[in-house]
């Protein structure tokens, strides 16, 4: 029996996760623990360990670690009570590997636990670049402390070679993210009714997220631009789920609540990762900084309007539209996104994070890979291979 550890700290996170979770759950020879962390946990961020448990995941077991501080020296503090908690947990469950993804404080943490235990680690989307968030750090972090590679893209896989990682422990298998739309998302079993009621059903639907920018240019979290837009443009629905719990979120969730009496905005604190995308169906554009209007949002063959630098470096299709956080640039991108030429292009958009199976692969490699030697690393010199 071969025992692997999963760590979700984030709806966004778990929306990636959720079906190679449940594919690992339903191995005959792998036994599975769950161990949901950070915004989880939180009744402000809507305590989204809930949707763990409805979406089917067993064996969840909750870390403590998020302090009500969002400032960098909270975050840096939680980080470190984070490694405590998941050191303790990790050795009580003796695990043979540890899954992670992507690249947030909660997961360095997990991360440094399990190097620090000798447990090896796989880590899914390493290889990329935010530029605009300090995750782009502990992105790279993580992968020089994993020992098996999952990134999306081949560029990726390259990237992870220039960082000393070894190919043969590097998988290109595409973005999870991809297959929630082939598999998990059936919208006919999801009632949106509550969600999108909007006073006028007419107007266009814009999916908006927008994140703390962490890295770059500190300026894109004055996002008192984007609500002025969104003040004028009452020809648009927009539905507008939190941000995470980085730095200066909870600042930006006072400045949504602002907003809370327009006919025309609806606020959620989570949709949760099934609902998210049921809304995406509807939607007639992404708006904000999430990776998810340039991961997922592409598949739907609907425009994504990108703010500012925190995706800056991630390959993007030809439906993702750049701009920076001031009105005037706000206000030409959203009517070139309901532009009837444009709306064409979208529909001609290829997904440049795959097509999906992604989890299929990944579940396939981690049912079979050896890890008995996985932490006797030895650096890749690509000059010398």
């Amino acid at each position: 029996m071969r025992k692997i550890g999963i760590v979700t700290g984030t709806r966004a996170d778990f929306g990636l996760l959720s079906r190679t979770i449940l594919l690992l759950q339903k191995k005959q020879y792998i036994e599975t623990v769950v161990f949901a962390c950070g915004m989880h946990l939180s009744p402000e961020y809507g305590l989204t360990i809930n949707e763990l448990k409805e979406s089917g995941v067993e064996n969840i077991i909750p870390i403590e670690m998020l302090l009500s501080s969002s400032t960098r020296v909270g975050i840096a503090k939680s980080t470190g009570l984070a490694t405590i908690s998941f050191a303790d947990a990790f050795d009580y469950h003796n695990l043979d590997c540890l899954l992670v993804l992507g690249d947030r404080f909660e997961i360095f943490a997990a991360a440094q636990a399990a190097l620090f235990l000798g447990i090896p680690i796989a880590h899914i989307h390493g290889g990329e670049v935010t530029e605009g968030a300090f995750d782009e750090a502990l992105r790279h972090s993580i992968s020089k402390m994993a020992s098996i590679h999952f990134p999306a893209t081949e560029c990726f896989a390259k990237r992870l070679m220039q960082l000393g990682e070894q190919p043969s422990q590097i998988f290109v298998t595409g973005a999870p993210g991809i297959d929630n739309i082939i598999h998990a998302l059936n919208a006919t079993d999801i009632d949106l009714n509550d969600i999108v009621s909007f006073k006028n059903v007419e107007n266009p639907m814009f999916l908006v997220t927008y994140h703390p920018v962490t890295g770059g240019d500190a300026e894109e979290n004055d996002i008192n631009p984007l609500l002025n837009v969104i003040r004028k443009r009452d020809d648009i629905n927009f539905l507008v789920t939190y941000p995470n719990a980085d730095g200066e979120g909870a600042l930006m969730i006072k400045q949504w609540l602002e907003l809370a009496n327009l006919n025309n905005v609806i606020l959620y604190p989570s949709l949760g990762f099934k609902r998210y995308l049921a809304v995406m169906t509807q939607a007639a554009c992404v708006l904000g900084n999430s990776s998810s209007g340039l991961i997922e949002a592409p598949s739907f063959k609907i425009p994504t309007i990108n703010i500012g630098t925190r995706q800056k470096g991630r390959p993007k299709s030809c439906s993702v539209i750049d701009t920076s956080m001031n009105d005037t640039s706000l206000m030409d991108a959203i009517d070139k996104a309901l532009d009837t030429d444009f709306i064409f292009q979208c529909k001609q958009a290829v997904n440049p994070y795959g097509e999906g199976n992604a989890s299929e692969k990944i579940v396939k490699i981690l049912s079979e890979i050896d890890l008995s030697n996985c932490q006797s690393k030895t650096f890749y010199d690509r000059d010398n291979a």
